[in-house]
């Protein structure tokens, strides 16, 4: 960071890296729980396989599961790696955010809407959903956000036309980029489920494009989006050749719109910049 000494800015990293550890065995809990409809408090964390209640060396994000020797201390049964990976995932995209914007507004608000996409993430992978409760606190954040660059006195509005309008309508920047990201993924579904008589985009897919859409701006999203695309593209043939899937197996989109949404986040701006240069489109 510039003007920071080097201790200062590593003492803040390491701040970035514990309390992003800190929330990512918090949202193993949400991984866990909210697929099943359970409560995120109640009954505190205990040991799936034996209920024993854990205590409070056994919830240390990273070190606990280390330590353990990757196995229940009470009975013995293996913990998954899952608790690792997404503790340590956590943790690093919260030291890349404060690397990318320092601790700024745009910081925690990233914090909070990245957080969600890791649930989105492994949420999907397991049970092929995308949890309304992840998609209401993104959409959330961004409108928060708006309204907080609103009183800043930043750029916060987009003229967006409408059908049956005559003049493009002033709307605020997450609303209109819910509605436009939203709209885009409901045509690809409709329009996919004609051509091939399945369905290749769901619900939760449309639901989670609103949230990206509220959160970036309208340019970055769409970057997203071919991101996503393009990675889904890879994996797909690449299950298909080590047959891992067949061509008309499902595959969860979700994860790839994650990957491109935090793609988007740290390297949108400068992808279409780039871009706008290479068609001399942009000084």
């Amino acid at each position: 960071m510039i003007g920071m000494s080097a201790d200062l800015f590593w003492i803040s990293v390491g701040v970035a890296f514990i309390y992003g550890s800190i929330v990512g065995s918090f949202l193993n809990v949400c991984i866990w729980r909210i697929p099943r409809e359970e409560s995120l408090v109640i009954p505190p964390s205990h040991c799936p396989e034996c209920d024993t209640r854990l205590r409070g060396w056994d919830l240390i994000p990273i070190v606990s599961y280390l330590v353990s020797g990757r196995r229940c201390r009470y009975c013995g049964a293996p913990i998954s790696a899952r608790y690792i990976i997404v503790e340590l995932i956590s943790a690093l995209l919260f030291v890349a955010l404060y690397i990318h914007f320092g601790w700024s507004v745009e910081f925690f608000v990233y914090a909070i809407f990245g957080s969600a996409l890791i649930v989105a993430l492994f949420v999907d992978l397991d049970h092929f959903i995308i949890p309304d409760q992840v998609v209401a606190l993104g959409i959330a954040v961004g409108i928060l956000h708006n309204i907080w660059q609103c009183i800043a006195g930043r750029e916060w509005l987009v003229r967006l036309p409408l059908p049956g309008i005559g003049s493009a309508v002033p709307l605020p920047a997450s609303i209109a980029g819910a509605v436009v990201c939203a709209a885009i993924f409901y045509a690809i579904a409709v329009l996919s489920a004609k051509a091939f008589r399945k369905e290749a985009m769901g619900a939760g897919d449309i639901k989670l494009a609103a949230a990206i859409g509220a959160n970036l701006p309208l340019a970055e999203a769409l970057f997203s989006f071919f991101v996503a695309v393009a990675l889904g593209s890879v994996i797909g043939i690449a299950l298909m050749i080590l047959r891992k899937k067949g061509r008309r197996d499902y595959v969860p989109f979700g994860p790839m719109m994650v990957a491109g949404a935090l793609a988007a986040i740290f390297y949108g701006q400068a992808a279409i910049t780039a871009w706008l240069r290479f068609y001399g489109l942009s000084g």
